[in-house]
């Protein structure tokens, strides 16, 4: 079943892509545009609300840019229809958009890999709440790094990222490191739909034990799961001594917050992300993946 689209009649008539509308865009470009358009391209699909925390404190300020944006032909948007309530524009790269990431890195469209259907894709795909959610994990950890109180910083791996790096074993929806003043810890995320059967989550955290041997930083595999019954009902299937550390979630709670259930404690106590470190934690310790140039998200 595909995604059913809400029109919008009230759309301004767009400009046709050509040199000159690409080098309107650039002129208009600010520091922050680039990158959010980076984190766009990275993440496939971010909506209005996950922009505003990305890069502002004004969610009226943000939507009038992206509005901007959008009329620039830096992005694209469309709505999904839902029966009750609104739904937020979800935003996606547009051609102009691309091309002018693709020339920062001395690249044709071609060679960037963008095509406009593709990038369309994710917001007609019966896996965009999936895609959607996993996102809103990586930012809510990006939104805390903002406040420079909190003295955290977040490396992230999209699934893709992830895919490239360790599909042959395991593919998460995300990955990275969460390190808060000289505590660091790395991390493995699996957003669960609750479509899949236990005894495939079970079969996951057996490959994240495979993939255990071959790397030496230590990792904690985050399971945000749909609710309570859920969580308990993984919990069980896990037993009390898995192969490595696992930590469970439900869908909404904010994930540096205190909100994470290893389940190896049967006492449920709830920790902070950071309190899922080992007990010894290397302030230098490697990172955990090597994906090559990164945003600057932390």
């Amino acid at each position: 079943m595909s995604v059913v689209l809400l029109p919008d009649h009230h759309d301004p008539i767009r400009p046709i892509s050509s040199p000159e509308v690409i080098k309107t865009l650039a002129r208009r470009l600010t520091d922050r545009d680039r990158r959010l358009l980076r984190l766009i391209w990275r993440h496939r699909v971010l909506t209005t609300d996950q922009l505003t925390a990305l890069g502002w404190t004004s969610y009226n300020t943000a939507k009038q840019r992206l509005a901007l944006l959008y009329r620039l032909r830096a992005l694209d948007r469309l709505r999904p229809w839902k029966p009750r309530g609104g739904s937020p524009w979800h935003y996606v790269l547009d051609a102009p958009g691309a091309e002018i990431l693709a020339a920062e890195h001395g690249q044709s469209l071609r060679e960037f890999g963008y095509r406009r259907d593709r990038a369309l894709a994710p917001i007609t795909s019966t896996a965009l709440a999936h895609l959607r959610g996993a996102n809103q994990v990586f930012v809510d950890l990006y939104a805390h790094t903002r406040n420079q109180t909190n003295d955290a910083h977040l490396d992230w791996w999209t699934e893709s990222e992830c895919a490239d790096l360790y599909g042959d074993i395991v593919r998460p929806d995300g990955g990275g490191t969460w390190t808060i003043a000289n505590t660091r810890v790395g991390f493995y995320l699996e957003y669960d739909m609750g479509t899949e059967r236990l005894r495939r989550l079970v079969e996951k955290v057996q490959a994240y034990g495979e993939l255990a041997q071959t790397t030496a930083a230590p990792f904690v595999v985050l399971f945000v799961l749909p609710g309570e019954r859920r969580e308990a009902h993984l919990r069980r299937a896990l037993g009390s001594r898995p192969t490595i550390p696992v930590a469970t979630a439900v869908h909404g709670a904010h994930p540096a917050e205190a909100v994470w259930v290893r389940t190896d404690d049967a006492h449920l106590h709830p920790r902070r992300l950071i309190d899922l470190a080992p007990n010894n934690p290397t302030p230098h310790q490697p990172t955990l993946f090597d994906p090559g140039e990164e945003d600057d998200v932390g």
